[in-house]
């Protein structure tokens, strides 16, 4: 426990698949499948490569749809299938979500020092609904900004997804803490003026968030909890 000092946050931004649950997803998986949804799209598959992120895939196929003329209807248009596809892989295997090693225990220590706090995902509204629900961890969480062309919102690595997340939690990001365990988590923090936490969930995890210059990994949850002063 902080044992009685006030903690120097107000609130904690985590990533969800591999640091708050353990991912049911499998993104190998979700890569192959998006490269084919691109290439029925007419997509120049010469550009792509199966080890980038889905992040980088879709944002350079609306960069390559905007090159070739499509207007707006149309891009929003394929963009909105790729969502629904991509939607429905997430949820293939969602009953089978758990929280990940001390997410609950760490959860309920930051709720009772009164710290905010909120999930950052590109995640679907319902993936990050269901999961946090079936992982038992949804009474837990205060608020989500979720993956949701509906809204407005460009997701991350956009800091207008932190901002955003942090309006809803009622602080201001440099009041906040972003945990994530790639980097896309630590560009999303960085961009937005917050203090990062990385998380090595694996190997390729590990490697990700050292190429992009996160100088504080930690190994899980309980490494996290001590970090915080709880």
């Amino acid at each position: 426990m902080s044992k009685g000092k006030a903690l120097p946050f107000k609130a904690v931004m985590f990533d969800l698949d591999d640091t708050l649950i353990v991912s049911t997803i499998d993104f190998m998986k979700f890569r192959v499948r998006l490269m084919g949804y691109l290439e029925e799209m007419g997509a120049d598959m010469s550009d792509y490569s199966i080890d980038e992120t889905a992040v980088s895939m879709i944002s350079k196929f609306e960069r390559e749809l905007r090159r070739k003329g499509a207007d707006d209807g149309k891009v929003g248009s394929c963009l909105d299938e790729i969502d629904s596809r991509l939607n429905a892989i997430e949820l293939e295997r969602i009953d089978g979500t758990r929280a990940a090693p001390g997410a609950a225990e760490l959860l309920r220590l930051l709720r009772k020092e009164g710290i905010r706090i909120g999930i950052l995902t590109r995640g679907s509204p319902e993936y990050a609904r269901r999961a946090l629900k079936i992982a038992g961890l949804a009474d837990l969480v205060d608020a989500v900004i979720a993956r949701d062309r509906a809204s407005g919102i460009a997701p991350k690595p956009s800091p207008e997804s932190a901002f955003a997340l942090a309006k809803k939690l009622g602080v201001k990001v440099d009041e906040s803490i972003m945990v994530g365990d790639f980097s896309i988590d630590y560009i999303c923090a960085r961009d937005s003026g917050m203090r990062f936490l990385g998380i090595a969930s694996d190997e390729e995890s590990k490697k990700s968030l050292e190429g992009c210059g996160c100088e504080t990994i930690l190994k899980g949850l309980d490494e996290l909890r001590i970090k915080l002063g709880l």
